[in-house]
């Protein structure tokens, strides 16, 4: 294992890796929100086809398009392989599906960079994508035969994998003595951070407006279903909530346990998105004309209990800044997943990070979080921040169902 330094990782070389394109749809509410009406392959596919647009790739240099799905069909293989297609890619672009919950599209990113630096390939897309309105609750459960077998399992820890995760928040805000007012107050500032960055126009680097069906308002009487679909364009997340305060969150009612401290106010949201990264190796790039926004240093993961896999960020960060030969003050910006507001809270304080360096301009509490898509977007925003603050380095990191946590070391350029 060589250790790089931060000298060696701000360098430049014909075979790094860079990053020329980070894209993402607008992150919209589950089943009521602007991209409800949207299947996960028209989502993926519009992000795909903006990348193309915006960066001037031919297709056919792409080699091989990873794409974090968690919840679809066979795995968000045929609904990623038709979105490929569709964008105008050949069929000489092979199609891969990545799976690791939470971290599907940044374990994408690491796995498409380590194919391009071992010199298979030098272009390929790393995405991710995910429709909760369309795939999330008709599929709440598991296989019976499994779901037995692992109830009767005498390992406490294969009976964990399936806790739901609003239960292993609760335990790590218990163990751990995160407090209600603290996840509320961490809850708020999500929004307030978010609200200031969307106003200001900082996420219309990274979002890509979506032609989307009219979701119908709810209240509203049924239509006629001989009138034509209505087409409305999309381009702000729309779970981002003005006015939120610490008092309004405080109101809500726990949403896991009945003496517990987790709300839908200090959570993620149920959400339908999609991502893409456009991959390659600097030299590629140079000779396509094509300007880096950024390039891939390294990633790691790391296991930690199923019941309290929210504390995942706080084990694979210190690990990735071993491996990478960084102290936490070497480190610009933090993108967190704010999956839950008390693992969020337990990482901060045990990587021991300044709060103010960790999701400047808002995470998924306020803007959602479509599993799949989600570490991409988690990229985009941090090249993102680090290319409006003048800033260098930059992690991204996140928990995973079942006891995961992946986290991976980003330059800008």
């Amino acid at each position: 294992m060589i250790k790089r330094g931060l000298g060696s990782i701000l360098g430049k070389a014909a075979t790094d890796v860079v990053i020329v394109s980070a894209l993402r749809t607008p992150f919209t509410k589950a089943t009521r929100g602007g991209l409800a009406n949207m299947s996960p392959e028209e989502l993926l596919s519009v992000v795909l086809d903006a990348t193309i647009k915006r960066t001037g790739v031919d297709p056919a240099q792409v080699q091989d398009v990873l794409a974090g799905a968690v919840l679809q069909t066979l795995s968000g293989q045929k609904a990623t392989a038709m979105a490929v297609k569709h964008a105008g890619f050949p069929f000489t672009t092979t199609v891969n599906t990545i799976n690791r919950q939470c971290s599907s599209s940044a374990q994408a990113v690491s796995y498409l960079a380590g194919t391009i630096r071992s010199g298979a390939i030098d272009c390929g897309l790393a995405a991710g994508v995910e429709s909760m309105t369309a795939d999330y609750f008709p599929h709440r459960g598991i296989p019976t035969r499994i779901a037995q077998e692992l109830k009767d399992s005498p390992f406490q820890e294969a009976r964990d994998v399936l806790m739901p995760m609003g239960i292993t928040s609760e335990n790590v805000a218990a163990e751990f003595g995160i407090s209600r007012d603290d996840q509320d107050v961490f809850g708020a500032e999500s929004h307030r951070k978010t609200i200031a960055a969307r106003e200001s126009g900082y996420f219309e680097r990274e979002i890509v407006p979506v032609l989307a069906r009219e979701v119908p308002d709810p209240k509203a009487p049924p239509k006629d279903s001989s009138e034509p679909v209505k087409w409305v364009t999309v381009s702000q997340d729309d779970g981002v909530r003005a006015g939120i305060t610490v008092d309004k969150l405080a109101k809500l009612k726990p949403a896991f346990s009945e003496t517990g401290t987790t709300t839908a106010g200090n959570s993620s949201q149920i959400t339908d998105g999609a991502s893409a990264l456009l991959l390659m190796t600097r030299a590629k790039a140079e000779a396509l004309g094509m300007q880096p926004i950024g390039k891939f240093v390294t990633s790691t993961v790391a296991g930690v209990p199923a019941r309290i896999m929210g504390i995942a960020p706080s084990v694979a960060v210190p690990a990735l800044l071993d491996l990478a030969g960084l102290s936490v003050a070497d480190v610009d910006i933090f993108e967190l997943n704010e999956a839950f507001a008390s693992q969020s809270l337990y990482c901060i304080r045990m990587i021991g990070v300044d709060p103010a360096k960790v999701n400047p301009h808002g995470g998924a509490i306020a803007i959602g979080h479509p599993l799949g898509a989600t570490g991409g977007r988690c990229i985009a925003t941090l090249l993102n921040g680090l290319r409006t603050t003048g800033g260098k380095v930059g992690v991204v990191s996140m928990c995973a169902s079942t006891g995961q946590g992946y986290a991976g070391l980003f330059v800008a350029e």
